[in-house]
């Protein structure tokens, strides 16, 4: 198997082993920067901050290059034209995109919320009606959440939630 196996060095490049990419003055420095910081939403967001201009005009490949390996969407509807190039705002893709992990959790805090009472209301043997009038919500709603309930074949919250989740149509950003 020797002779089919090439021997020549192979340089890698860990981004997560750097603080800072100061010798970059590419596109290049941004990939690394999302890279590096994507899961630190603060820190991310201080650099977006302090580099705001080299952010909010992302050229073309860079923004392919940020959406394939650090698996951040910058879509079309944050370009910019520029004489006569394409440019990406990541700046406002990324509030955006804070703005929607808000609004999901306050959505998911109130269907957990929907979800547990009507699970105290189902252990108390009250058909979907009754519930749906006492909860003020729409019958659909409530119908919705005890058939889950009955796939999920108990009361807990979280998995009824997660069920309900799988059985959503994707959403695109």
């Amino acid at each position: 198997m020797k002779e089919f196996v090439s021997k020549y060095r192979l340089n890698l490049y860990d981004c997560h082993e750097h603080n800072t990419f100061d010798e970059y003055k590419t596109g290049l420095r941004r990939l690394f920067e999302v890279v590096r910081y994507g899961r630190d939403k603060e820190e991310l967001g201080r650099i977006f901050q302090e580099n705001r201009e080299a952010y909010s005009r992302l050229d073309d490949d860079t923004r392919e290059l940020i959406e394939v390996i650090a698996k951040v969407r910058v879509g079309e509807e944050y370009e910019i034209v520029e004489n006569g190039e394409r440019r990406y705002d990541m700046c406002k893709a990324f509030m955006d995109m804070k703005l929607e992990g808000i609004e999901e959790g306050i959505e998911k805090e109130r269907a957990s919320h929907l979800i547990e009472t009507v699970c105290k209301k189902l252990l108390k043997n009250k058909p979907a009606e009754v519930i749906a009038e006492e909860l003020e919500e729409e019958l659909t709603a409530v119908e919705n959440v005890i058939k889950i309930q009955r796939q999920v074949g108990n009361y807990d919250v979280k998995q009824i939630y997660e069920a309900m989740q799988r059985e959503r149509p994707e959403k695109t950003v």
